[in-house]
C-alpha cells in the first residue's frame, strides 16, 4: 500500500470503510503463529533475540504471556504453555530457570529495546527483545519488592549529589 493511498483512506476515515491503515507484516495467521511460536522457542532458549522492530512488539505480548501462565502452575496452563513452546529445551529453562527469577515480579518480564539502525536489504528497523533480570542484560531492570523500596528511598539523595542539576 502506497503512501498516497494510505492517506486517502485516513483521511476518509479508514476503519469506518473496512481499510487496512497499517502495512501487512507477517502474512496468513497460520504462518504468523508457526512463526510466532520459532520465535518465543529461540527468545526462551537464547534469553536475548534480535529481530526487526515490528516482530520484537508483536513477540513482547507472547513472551509476557507465557511467564505469567507458567506462574499460574495448573494442569490447564502447563497445557497452554506447552502448546506455545514447541521444544523440550524451551519448556526446561522456562520452569527451572526462569520462573525462580521471576518469583516477585508480576508483569514486564521482557522489554524491546529500539537499535536505531536499519537492516540493509530491506532497511527495516532493528531492535532487540530480551527478558529482564538475567545475567548479562543490556541494562539493569528496575528492581522489585523490597530492592524497589530501597531504591525508591534512596532516589532523592542520589539527585541532590548528582553535577549534573
Amino acid at each position: 500500500m502506497g503512501w498516497i493511498i494510505a492517506t486517502r483512506n485516513l483521511a476518509k476515515g479508514a476503519r469506518s470503510k473496512g481499510k487496512r491503515v497499517y502495512h501487512k507484516v507477517f502474512g496468513p495467521s497460520h504462518k504468523q503463529w508457526k512463526m510466532m511460536k520459532d520465535m518465543l522457542n529461540i527468545l526462551v532458549r537464547d534469553q536475548k533475540m534480535e529481530t526487526s522492530l515490528a516482530r520484537a512488539k508483536e513477540l513482547q505480548q507472547y513472551a509476557e504471556e507465557i511467564v505469567f501462565l507458567a506462574k499460574k502452575n495448573s494442569p490447564y496452563h502447563d497445557g497452554l504453555v506447552e502448546s506455545m513452546l514447541t521444544s523440550p529445551e524451551a519448556r526446561r529453562i522456562l520452569y527451572e530457570r526462569m520462573l525462580p527469577r521471576y518469583q516477585d515480579r508480576h508483569f514486564h518480564f521482557s522489554r524491546v529495546l529500539n537499535q536505531w539502525r536499519y537492516r540493509e536489504r530491506d532497511t527495516t528497523p532493528m531492535a532487540i527483545i530480551e527478558y529482564v533480570d538475567r545475567p548479562g542484560e543490556l541494562r539493569p531492570a528496575n528492581p522489585v519488592g523490597a530492592a524497589r523500596k530501597q531504591h525508591v528511598a534512596m532516589e532523592p539523595a542520589t539527585l541532590l549529589f548528582c553535577p549534573n542539576f
